[in-house]
């Protein structure tokens, strides 16, 4: 079994057939989905989907940098409402992206410290979107993120960056860039990182791994990723499987799977 620990299938992308969608993820080995939101209505929307498939759809609560300025008091309150709800497992998608800018970086780490905030309040780990913004990101984690536990969602860099994330307690979560042929910074890190901080991801409906490059991403396209993880770690698929989702269940603190049903 594999758990997507990152996948938007709340968005418009899936209006059309968005149960199919989440059928054929279950059908095909993928036990969970974590579905976090990029502001206060897509968050209401994860948590409905949470709510319609409870122990196998979990949601995640906050306000993404893309959408910074949207984080008024009131959307704040509101966040701090929703994360307390059965379902919720995170705060997130939060953070930093400095490479569109389509919200000013003042604001983008305003809303980025308020939500650690939020998260260190309600004992909730956080989902953190980090795009040419590594430096102000550490910078702020070091500064406000003390006793805040998260994830650093599709990851992309360097050692050197994926040692600040690990150095502070955080999880690396491996998406369709590690499986593109030109990513060899990105396996290295892939191969080297430990074993007990690496989690799976699609971040459909963007995305998709190297064969299905120019579609819409699905959850069910996660084992493209788990599989390229394999390789570079030469393990076998079902150890990787193995290894993630245990990951997962301990940082999102996902309930036990059960015999019964394998979710």
């Amino acid at each position: 079994m594999l758990i997507d620990t990152h996948c938007h299938v709340q968005m418009r992308q899936f209006n059309a057939d968005r149960e199919s969608v989440i059928a054929s993820a279950f059908s095909s080995g993928i036990g969970r989905l974590i579905v976090p939101g990029t502001d206060v209505p897509t968050s209401e929307s994860a948590l409905e989907l949470a709510q319609q498939h409870p122990g196998r759809i979990f949601a995640g609560v906050g306000t993404h940098p893309h959408d910074a300025e949207t984080l008024t008091p009131e959307a704040l309150s509101a966040e701090r409402a929703l994360a307390q709800r059965p379902g919720v497992v995170a705060i997130g998608e939060i953070g930093l992206d400095y490479y569109r800018n389509l919200s000013p970086q003042d604001v983008q780490r305003e809303a980025l410290v308020a939500q650690l905030a939020l998260a260190r309040d309600l004992d909730l780990p956080v989902i953190l979107h980090n795009r040419e913004s590594h430096t102000d990101m550490i910078s702020l984690l070091r500064a406000h993120g003390d006793g805040v536990r998260g994830v650093f969602h599709c990851f992309i860099g360097d050692r050197a960056m994926a040692k600040d994330a690990l150095d502070l307690g955080f999880y690396l979560s491996f998406a369709g860039p590690l499986t593109y042929p030109r990513n060899e910074e990105l396996r290295d890190v892939s191969a080297w990182a430990p074993a007990d901080r690496i989690l799976v991801e699609t971040d459909s409906p963007y995305l998709a791994p190297q064969s299905l490059r120019g579609k819409r991403n699905e959850p069910q396209h996660v084992a493209h990723v788990a599989r390229t993880l394999a390789e570079t770690r030469g393990v076998t698929d079902d150890v990787i499987a193995a290894m993630t989702t245990r990951n997962a269940i301990a940082l999102f603190r996902l309930p036990e799977l059960t015999p019964e049903t394998g979710v």
